[in-house]
């Protein structure tokens, strides 16, 4: 059974609509993992848009199971990470203009060393994954710069328009989960995943682990947190056929 990590950004978004103390992400963490999440996510920006720095304590305090945090590769959160020790450090493509949208790593462009970074990581026990396209080369890349996981992109698959251009999106997603075995790399995948459209990706059947945030958090306004989380880890206890 694949775990599920619920992504709390949306949480910090709506907290940050009115600049207000609430809703505050730790309490929604802690709900979260009373409803048997695996994993709490988030995502530090540049700008500090949605996430703040005392939510990063505040979470690496409060949270039981693991907790990722997604980054770019900027120096200074390079050592704010390294102090705190979460259980994994996704990177992201590092953009100064804070408008532009969250990308993937392009290991062929990247003004750093990953293989150092994910050096220091390793020496205080933390995990390293890459966001990357589900490409194979992609993949590999990863594992060149020492990642120990990598989280897949799955918005060309979840923003498909057609059965055709999911079915399409899915078998690239299958080939980069491959490569992925292959190399010995955990895989996670994030991006767009509902209720409605994750289980053609576990019917892949190498996923580990769900990154979800989006629509756990608008089912959760309808039903509660706990209720929202527990809806998603039902459908993933869910046998899958072979």
């Amino acid at each position: 059974m694949p775990q599920l990590s619920v992504n709390l950004d949306l949480v910090a978004a709506l907290r940050e609509l009115r600049g207000l103390k609430e809703p505050d992400p730790a309490q929604a963490a802690v709900l979260a993992e009373l409803a048997q999440a695996d994993g709490i996510a988030i995502q530090f920006r540049r700008d500090r848009r949605h996430i703040r720095e005392r939510d990063i304590y505040l979470l690496k305090g409060v949270v039981k199971t693991k907790l990722t945090i997604e980054m770019p590769p900027v120096e200074d959160y390079i050592k704010k990470a390294l102090e705190i020790k979460p259980w994994l450090v996704t990177f992201v493509a590092d953009h100064a203009d804070s408008s532009t949208p969250v990308s993937t790593i392009d290991f062929d462009a990247a003004p750093v060393d990953f293989s150092d970074v994910a050096n220091q990581f390793a020496g205080v026990g933390v995990n390293v994954a890459y966001f990357v396209e589900p490409e194979p080369e992609a993949v590999k890349g990863a594992a060149r710069a020492g990642a120990t996981a990598v989280l897949i992109n799955c918005h060309s698959y979840t923003a498909a328009r057609t059965l055709e251009e999911a079915q399409s999106e899915l078998d690239r997603i299958d080939r980069a989960v491959q490569a992925a075995q292959k190399s010995d790399l955990v895989v996670n995948c994030g991006r767009g995943i509902s209720y409605r459209n994750v289980r053609p990706l576990m019917e892949l059947g190498l996923i580990d682990e769900f990154v979800v945030g989006h629509a756990i958090c608008v089912r959760a306004m309808l039903v509660g947190f706990e209720r929202a989380v527990r809806e998603m880890m039902d459908i993933l206890m869910l046998p899958v056929s072979s």
